[in-house]
């Protein structure tokens, strides 16, 4: 089950929304436990390829190349988390082995003007 459409992640030639930034990227699983494979990096894309069945996340470094892509083949299931609609904080995606890629999107900090 696809419960959620990734498309929008992925317009604008592979390049982030700006309004998110600190992507953290934890495995769980039987066999391996609990991993944090990427934590507070910068976002490059998300999506899903339907013709690979396969997703994915590309994590980018500071000039906004994609460093890092952690892909999930033959997901059984993509859930996503939302905080209002249309605001996704979180993808839950589980593979064919029962294994669990939680990719949770945080905003940038706003810088604290002085007075």
């Amino acid at each position: 089950m696809i419960a959620h459409d990734l498309s929008p992640w992925r317009s604008g030639g592979d390049r982030p929304s700006p309004t998110r930034s600190g992507v953290t990227v934890e495995v769980v699983s039987r066999d391996l436990g609990d991993l944090i494979e990427a934590e507070r990096s910068p976002l490059a894309y998300l999506e899903y390829d339907p013709k690979d069945d396969e997703f994915a996340v590309g994590l980018g470094g500071p000039s906004g190349d994609t460093v890092t892509r952690h892909a999930v083949p033959h997901p059984r299931q993509i859930m996503a988390d939302t905080v209002q609609q249309g605001s996704v904080r979180a993808f839950d995606v589980v593979d064919a082995e029962g294994a669990q890629t939680i990719v949770t999107l945080r905003r940038p900090r706003l810088a604290s003007r002085a007075t």
